[in-house]
């Protein structure tokens, strides 16, 4: 993982982030 497309903020797991990859 490391260079993804994202924001540099999202970093820590969300407990149900619902969606794709549920609990990833």
């Amino acid at each position: 993982m490391g260079k993804t497309g994202r924001k540099r903020r999202a970093r820590r797991k969300k407990g149900a982030n619902h969606g794709k990859r549920p609990n990833a």
